[in-house]
């Protein structure tokens, strides 16, 4: 894999102002800059990203300081190349960098964010060791997030946490900017609370096809549609469900409702595939987690080979032992464990061995053409090469056009899911596809077609 980055590409700016490492702005430079955009334009929109490296003190942990030093130089001059002379450009201090994008309406703020993302996960070399780096971006907007530079870049900041407790490789905006008014909050929060015990919740099942275009898996999916609220955007609750401590109560809720369905299913004479259910780090970590799936599948006599549980490295990582032997015990039940969002960070690249997996999922970023148009193919065949030789399946998310079927079929991907195989879709329509087995996927469209 490619790991050319032009570190002397950084401009060079009076000593006094920048970072000696990196040769970026330091934080009060950078402050000061943002503030006299601020006066000069002050209807002009503006934007303020604060990017930080995923888990960046493995690096000194695994490759010492020095990489820890080269990875930060790399960062700098992608995002320098990314930023192609717009605004400012700063390291705050530790792995955080920021740039401020002059007349960067929000929506256009979220989707350049992406794309750094993207560009920031290409492989490099570092002190002779082969990495992917992470970054997540917190992100605030003037004027919506507020009108000084520290209060841009404080919502930046704290966006950019919470991105971290996700997982990390995702962009997070502040909550003023993304419209969440402190009324809109409270109201959503009231509506989350009660949300279970009104039965406004509801699982879709996104099929997973393997390369002959047969049905491998489902990926199951909540949905939240409140009476006067409307469809609520599932990042955004899930997010909000995190931080109010209600995550682990709806995690419980799709464990259990996936398991009464899979039981529904085979009582009606179908044989459903595997489903996979996505599990929070405060749901995975909480004490009981192994009991509670447990007696979800004796209470809904589901056996533990019928379920498989996806996991971030986010996850794992908070306490790797801890984690390690919790999934060692869940696979133990028959339940399949796997690594969700593989490729966003560097550490599987290590710990994979030691990890107890069935299943890597690789992140939708590196199957889309747009994040990598060039590299793409490589990056994609050379995680599942890495997978094979360890025994593990492989999955391609994100799946969206003929180009990207044809590169992850091409690498030998065992499965792969996304909008041009299939939707996420309804109890019921899964019955159908069940029960018209022999089907081929539509791949040139959304939906399976019945078998002729």
């Amino acid at each position: 894999m490619p790991a050319v980055d032009d570190i002397n590409g950084i401009p060079q700016l009076p000593k006094s102002e920048v970072d000696s490492l990196t040769g970026l702005f330091r934080g009060g430079e950078f402050t000061a800059q943002l503030e006299q955009r601020i006066r000069s334009f002050p209807t002009e929109p503006l934007a303020v990203l604060v990017v930080g490296l995923d888990r960046f003190r493995h690096i000194n942990e695994l490759l010492g300081y020095q990489a820890g030093d080269e990875a930060l130089l790399v960062a700098a001059a992608r995002l320098q190349r990314w930023a192609c002379g717009e605004g400012a450009l700063s390291r705050l201090g530790g792995d955080q960098l920021a740039v401020f994008l002059p007349g960067c309406e929000r929506e256009m703020a979220a989707r350049r964010a992406r794309t750094l993302i993207g560009l920031m996960q290409c492989p490099v070399a570092v002190r002779g060791r082969e990495i992917v780096l992470s970054a997540s971006v917190g992100v605030s907007h003037y004027p919506e997030s507020g009108g000084t530079g520290g209060e841009l870049l404080r919502d930046a900041g704290h966006g950019l946490k919470r991105a971290k407790q996700r997982g990390g490789g995702v962009v997070n905006c502040a909550h003023r900017q993304c419209g969440l008014a402190p009324e809109r909050r409270y109201e959503l929060e009231q509506a989350l609370r009660l949300a279970m015990e009104r039965d406004e919740f509801a699982l879709r099942y996104q099929p997973q096809v393997d390369r002959a275009g047969r049905l491998h898996g489902l990926e199951a999916l909540i949905c939240w549609h409140h009476e006067t609220l409307g469809q609520v955007d599932t990042a955004m609750f899930i997010r909000l469900a995190e931080e109010i401590g209600v995550i682990t109560a709806i995690g419980e809720w799709v464990l259990d409702r996936a398991c009464r369905q899979i039981g529904q299913w085979r009582d009606a004479g179908l044989q459903p595939p595997r489903v996979a259910i996505n599990v929070s780090p405060v749901q995975f970590a909480s004490p009981g987690f192994v009991d509670r799936v447990k007696r979800a599948l004796a209470e809904r006599d589901v056996d533990g080979g019928e379920l498989e549980m996806e996991v971030t490295e986010g996850t794992i990582l908070q306490d790797l032992e801890e984690s390690t032997a919790r999934m060692a015990e869940l696979r133990a039940l028959g339940v399949r464990i796997a690594l969700d969002d593989f490729g966003v960070g560097y550490s599987p690249l290590a710990y994979l061995n030691q990890l107890p997996l069935d299943v890597l999922k690789i992140d939708r970023t590196f199957v889309g053409q747009r994040a990598h148009p060039a590299g793409g193919m490589r990056l994609v065949e050379t995680m599942t090469v890495l997978a094979h030789q360890r025994g593990l399946a492989v999955v391609a998310e994100g799946v969206e056009t003929e180009s990207e079927l044809a590169m992850v079929q091409a690498a030998r991907c065992d499965a792969m899911q996304g909008y041009l195989i299939a939707p996420p879709l309804e109890p019921g329509e899964i019955e159908r596809l069940l029960r018209t087995r022999e089907s081929p996927v539509a791949r040139l469209g959304r939906y399976f077609v019945a078998a002729r």
